[in-house]
């Protein structure tokens, strides 16, 4: 699930380190979620409660697995590295 919000850091690096990770060998996602901070409040309200107990900050990034949050990836891990930086994060 990709906490989504209209930035630089979202755009430049988050974006396409996301579409990075999901090429290559490795684990596959069966679905690929966003929902947009500020546009569709039901929606991060909904998922937030599955990654307590991270504050929201957008963009973020949380992978779950059965339903359990497993690896959540916050701003300030966002800000300021490469997309590949991002994408080996969540690899």
């Amino acid at each position: 699930m990709v906490f989504n919000i209209v930035c630089g850091c979202a755009a430049g690096t988050a974006h396409p380190g996301v579409l990075e990770s999901l090429n290559g060998e490795g684990k596959r996602l069966l679905e690929l979620l966003t929902v947009f901070a500020g546009h569709e409040a039901e929606g991060v309200a909904n998922v937030r409660k599955f990654t307590l107990p991270f504050l929201l900050s957008t963009p973020s990034i949380a992978l779950f697995k059965n339903g359990e949050l497993v690896h959540f990836i916050e701003r300030h891990n966002i800000e300021g590295r490469s997309a590949a930086m991002i994408a080996e994060n969540l690899k």
